[in-house]
């Protein structure tokens, strides 16, 4: 599988969010910036940006999976 090159700070935020889904029924904004010590509004701007490029998804109560991509990318 390809890999798009990626920003270490995004790798950063893909690998935190794989850990957290492995311990949490569900990752959310608030648990990245939390485990990161990051202000929400800066994981917000990151996860728009890794949803955009297909790396995470989404749904309607802001719970972020990783995409085959994103998940690849992580690992």
């Amino acid at each position: 599988m390809f890999v798009l090159k990626i920003q270490e700070s995004a790798e950063n935020y893909l690998e935190t969010i794989y850990m957290l889904s492995r311990h949490k029924p569900y990752v959310r904004s608030i648990d990245i910036a939390n485990e990161l010590s990051f202000s929400k509004p800066s994981v917000s701007v990151a996860m728009k940006n890794l949803r955009e490029n297909g790396y995470i998804r989404m749904d309607e109560q802001g719970h972020i999976t990783l995409t085959e991509t994103g998940r690849g990318a992580a690992e």
